[in-house]
């Protein structure tokens, strides 16, 4: 029955995985295409858990997802600094979460704290170090990810909730 029980779960944090590559994947093949401000569609994974399972899931998505943007290239920010925005983000969303469920439109300000929780650091060694700060931009950013947050963070919801029904998580 233990062994059982470590397969079936198992399968939560590599789905998770998965869906942090791909958002990264995503934002870095954006980027590659020109976008110069494209959607943070790690933050909308990072959310979409904490909204399904709560503070520590969340803050622990976020910090995983984090290292994976502090890693991915091209690297502006100092190594670490991202990840304890995501994880901050992640714990901070945790708390919206509802155990019966919630509206269709409770992820939008939701995602929009989240960005703003994620780009604050940033921000603020820009500012700090007198290097400007695109701040057309980073509004474009975070209306464009709260605006995909509609739909993506409520398919993460629903990928979590379909793998503990299954009992796969």
């Amino acid at each position: 029955a233990s062994r059982r029980r470590l397969v079936v779960t198992g399968l939560r944090w590599p789905v998770r995985l998965v869906l942090l590559a791909l958002a990264l994947v995503a934002v870095l093949a954006l980027g590659a295409r020109g976008v110069v401000a494209p959607p943070d569609l790690v933050v909308l994974v990072v959310v979409g858990v904490a909204l399904a399972a709560g503070s520590g899931a969340g803050a622990l998505t976020g910090l995983v997802g984090g290292w994976l943007v502090d890693l991915a290239p091209p690297v502006g920010v100092p190594l670490g600094l991202s990840a304890l925005g995501y994880a901050a983000a992640g714990w901070l969303a945790g708390y919206a979460h509802r155990r019966a469920g919630h509206p269709w439109w409770w992820s939008l300000p939701v995602v929009v704290g989240a960005c703003l929780v994620t780009r604050a650091a940033p921000v603020l060694v820009d500012l700090g170090s007198a290097r400007p700060v695109a701040w057309g931009a980073l509004a474009w950013q975070v209306i464009a990810t709260a605006t995909i947050g509609l739909v993506l963070v409520t398919l993460v919801e629903r990928v979590e909730a379909t793998l503990v029904q299954r009992r796969w998580a």
